[in-house]
């Protein structure tokens, strides 16, 4: 069920809009009659959406939307209203609107429509959300990986976790950017590198685990054993190595 506040000055067309929206089921709709109300509301009450009103007396729906924004809101958020004006539609998703809806017509096909709209923003903003957790973890696993791990893009480093920072003994911003094979011994390069360009071609048949020598910034010489994959990084082809 979405949890869904609607902020309207007519009391007559909230109460109209909350059954319709309640009679499917898949709704919890509370309302208020006015952008203060709804601020304060929201203080003590979350929501999926918020749909609100543009013309309402004290503080119209942008300024509403603004305010919610300016707060770090995110919840996502729709204007329905009668106010048609091209620039209120720019000015309204400009502002973090998620959807314009324009009120008029047959109420059954307004409400359907603006159903549809409160399922598509809360659906876009829980994958959103999603997504963002899975990148969160992944990042916290790379970060505390016992492995040293990075990620090699047209030759260059373009990311690496701690642990290669700890066991290379170069900071982060030493590594980003520089050349892998400039931290590889002279006579293991050609061997990395004829490597990294077939896999890079699309060569199934190299081994995807070999040995070569690192230099740390101290001068130490070390052996490491790689395992590397083929990855899209930025959306375009890079290698993933540990």
């Amino acid at each position: 069920r979405h949890h869904v506040l609607y902020v309207d000055d007519d009391p007559a067309l909230l109460e109209i809009g909350r059954l319709f929206l309640e009679s499917d089921k898949t709704f919890t709709v509370d309302t208020v009659t006015s952008a203060r109300e709804a601020i304060d509301h929201l203080k003590s009450v979350s929501y999926d959406a918020i749909v609100s009103d543009y013309q309402m007396p004290g503080m119209d729906g942008i300024t509403f939307l603004k305010t919610l924004r300016a707060q770090g809101t995110t919840t996502p958020f729709i204007i329905f209203t009668g106010k048609g004006r091209e620039e209120v539609v720019i000015e309204a998703l400009n502002s973090g609107a998620d959807f314009y809806l324009q009120k008029g017509g047959d109420p059954t096909s307004q409400f359907t429509e603006l159903a549809h709209k409160i399922r598509h923003a809360v659906s876009e903003k829980r994958a959103d959300q999603a997504l963002k957790k899975s990148e969160q973890d992944y990042r916290h696993l790379i970060e505390h990986a016992n492995e040293a791990i990075y990620v090699v893009q047209d030759g260059l480093l373009r990311m690496v976790n701690p642990r290669l920072v700890e066991l290379s003994g170069y900071s982060t911003e030493e590594l980003l950017g520089e050349p892998f094979l400039k931290f590889v011994h002279p006579d293991d390069r050609e061997m990395l590198k004829s490597r990294f360009k077939r896999r890079i071609g699309g060569e199934t048949t190299i081994p995807s685990r070999y040995s070569f020598r690192l230099y740390r910034k101290d001068g130490a010489l070390l052996w490491v054993e790689l395992s590397v994959v083929t990855i899209s990084w930025n959306e375009k082809t890079a290698t993933l190595n540990f």
